[in-house]
């Protein structure tokens, strides 16, 4: 992560947007349990229909921009992946114009490329697919409770009290997990 991080540095504030954009996608699709909620207290049963067709185009103006939000996050992640992985390549191409040549004498081709391949395809998966969705679930988890709380906070303590039990599950099956996929 450390080595990582030298290249994720270069593309600190593109990743900042990325995560705000993500951010307030996340913001933007809590409202919609808000918007059924007001529909379904207030509008249906006073029949104001005015209010039932503000709050549908509320509800599809609010799935259009996390839509928007998304795919500018995404485009930005991709091209910023794209990036840290020609440096990563760039740099690891360098690498190996330094070596001595003893080091290609005592290790077959084969095994040098399929090093630098795997390796740099398996950092361009982490970048692209790990480090950074896990970064964006985590916010995005911290909103859903946030908004559970403002919601109802007896209800939310009642729904969170039951996550350890399933992290001491998830901790027990992950190892069986593991072994078998091995």
């Amino acid at each position: 992560l450390k080595r990582a991080g030298a290249y994720i540095g270069k593309h600190k504030w593109q990743m900042i947007a990325a995560l705000l954009l993500s951010s307030l996608a996340s913001i933007a699709a809590l409202f919609i349990p808000k918007i059924t909620e007001w529909v379904l207290d207030v509008a249906v049963p006073n029949k104001d229909t005015a209010m039932i067709g503000k709050m549908a185009g509320m509800f599809i103006g609010i799935i259009l921009l996390s839509i928007v939000f998304n795919t500018i996050r995404s485009r930005i992640m991709v091209h910023v992946s794209q990036d840290i992985i020609y440096d990563i390549r760039q740099d690891l191409f360098a690498h190996l114009q330094r070596l001595p040549f003893s080091y290609y004498d005592s290790r077959p081709a084969g095994k040098i490329l399929v090093r630098v391949i795997n390796y740099v395809n398996s950092v361009s998966d982490i970048l692209s697919n790990g480090i950074i969705n896990m970064i964006l679930e985590i916010i995005n988890l911290v909103f859903i409770v946030i908004f559970m709380y403002a919601t109802d906070a007896m209800l939310a303590t009642i729904i969170l009290a039951g996550l350890p039990f399933f992290l001491a599950v998830i901790m027990i099956l992950k190892p069986r997990q593991r072994r078998a996929w091995q």
